[in-house]
């Protein structure tokens, strides 16, 4: 037996001395190509290689615009800065407060004067292609009394009022998704967001630009039922933008149809207030009010108004 057992140790020795060796290499970071703008945040530490060992090359403060033209699966963004660099990802963000366009642009410049006339700050988010405020960026600017105005596209906008607004878990996805039909002689629009967003201490301002002299009916959703709610009907008379107050991000129908008459004087100064944030009690419908009673925010002011 035991000589049985030395003979079957030596020929395992000779099978493993005469096996081919196999190197394991640990397999690396996989790396995406990229074309986008995104905006530093402060202190952005830029690197000459993907890893915190290389040579840093320079340090940008906050809200640059970079080109990023590819990301690596360990958390690493390739950049051109005029050369090849990388930063972390999460240096970068996808909007950023840069300032105002330098080509003159009437639907920011009309809710910049909306801002001043309310004594409000104005900060202009210019977005990148995913459209996304994220929630470090949108935080940073709570409490503080400043009208956040992001610019969707050439029909839509939205203005947050901060300073009552409370921080938010999630990032504001606005890259939505538009259809158009002409119905009965006016024209139906719809927006439909990829996720819904609760303002919980703010107004947010949306406007739609459709030129003069139309009614505007917005219809947002009920959170609850996913049904559409009729929210008010708004005048673009004398105005080339529609205001529609509302505590939420998600999805809108807006029905447009050309207006008959001029509207009276109490209309208009109706409408000025509802650029301003003004909510009309017996303005709304009753199913609307119903439905926002236990969600009053506080920078929301409601008042009575007769026709």
């Amino acid at each position: 037996m035991k000589r049985g057992r030395i003979i079957a140790a030596a020929i395992c020795f000779i099978l493993f001395a005469f096996m081919p060796s196999y190197s394991v290499k640990a397999k690396g970071p996989t790396y995406t190509d990229m074309q986008d703008i995104y905006y530093t945040k402060a202190d952005c530490v830029v690197y000459a290689e993907p890893t915190y060992t290389s040579t840093v090359l320079t340090t940008i403060g906050a809200n640059v615009p970079v080109n990023v033209i590819g990301a690596y699966s360990n958390g690493w963004y390739r950049i051109n800065i005029g050369v090849i660099c990388y930063v972390k990802m999460d240096s970068l963000t996808t909007a950023g407060a840069i300032g105002l366009p330098n080509v003159e642009d009437s639907q920011i410049a009309d809710a910049r004067k909306t801002a001043q006339e309310l004594g409000y700050e104005f900060v202009y988010l210019r977005l990148n292609n995913q459209k996304m405020i994220e929630k470090e960026v949108y935080n940073s600017y709570v409490g503080k009394k400043v009208i956040l105005y992001v610019k969707i596209d050439d029909e839509l906008g939205v203005s947050f009022k901060m300073l009552y607004e409370d921080k938010v878990k999630t990032d504001i996805n606005l890259n939505l998704t538009k259809t158009s039909a002409e119905q009965f002689g006016g024209r139906v629009v719809e927006f439909r967001f990829p996720e819904d967003t609760v303002l919980k201490g703010q107004l947010a301002i949306f406007q739609f630009k459709e030129g003069y002299d139309k009614a505007v009916t917005v219809f947002t959703t009920d959170l609850d039922t996913y049904d559409y709610v009729e929210m008010n009907t708004y005048f673009t008379e004398f105005s080339e933008f529609a205001y529609a107050p509302m505590t939420q991000v998600s999805n809108m129908r807006i029905e447009e149809y050309e207006i008959d008459s001029s509207l009276s004087d109490n209309q208009r100064a109706k409408m000025a207030n509802i650029r301003k944030g003004l909510k009309y009690q017996s303005y709304d419908t009753e199913e609307y009010r119903d439905s926002l009673h236990s969600r009053l925010r506080k920078d929301t002011e409601y008042i009575d108004y007769e026709y």
